[in-house]
């Protein structure tokens, strides 16, 4: 009768120890980032204004999310000067054009411009535009 009580006493410790092994790697890949990840990697976070050019209200701020999981430093969220663009465009405001660049390739989009601006709190300037859905859609 002893022998078969170590049999199941270690089964059970076996059992136990795998159910914590499972939730250790559970917790580890929950704490690692999941997700698109920005295309280069600069020197410190982008720094993006984004502006909503799309008609749609709240899709600028889904787009936010986005690149906030990508690690970029979403500062601004507004709404555009009109609400007509059709494509999301990229609007470098540093006069290195790495920034700009890393954004427009984490979007897919070849919609980028340089046009250093005066704000010093901001790299990128995103407009956005109908075509941003493709990024807030659910997979």
């Amino acid at each position: 009768m002893a022998k078969k009580e170590s049999r199941e006493s270690r089964i059970l410790d076996l059992s136990i120890g795998l159910l914590l092994l499972l939730i250790a790697a559970f917790a580890v890949s929950a704490t690692l980032r999941v997700g698109p990840r920005p295309a280069g990697s600069p020197k410190r976070p982008i720094r993006i204004e984004l502006l909503n050019g799309s008609g749609r209200p709240g899709l600028a701020g889904e787009l936010a999310s986005y690149l906030r999981d990508g690690g970029f430093d979403v500062l601004d969220v507004s709404n555009a000067d009109r609400s007509d663009y059709r494509s999301t465009l990229v609007v470098n405001r540093t006069e290195t054009p790495e920034s700009g660049r890393i954004v427009a390739e984490y979007l897919g989009t070849r919609h980028l411009i340089q046009q250093v601006g005066t704000q010093e709190m901001i790299d990128v300037t995103v407009i956005v535009g109908r075509d941003a859905r493709r990024w807030t859609q659910p997979r």
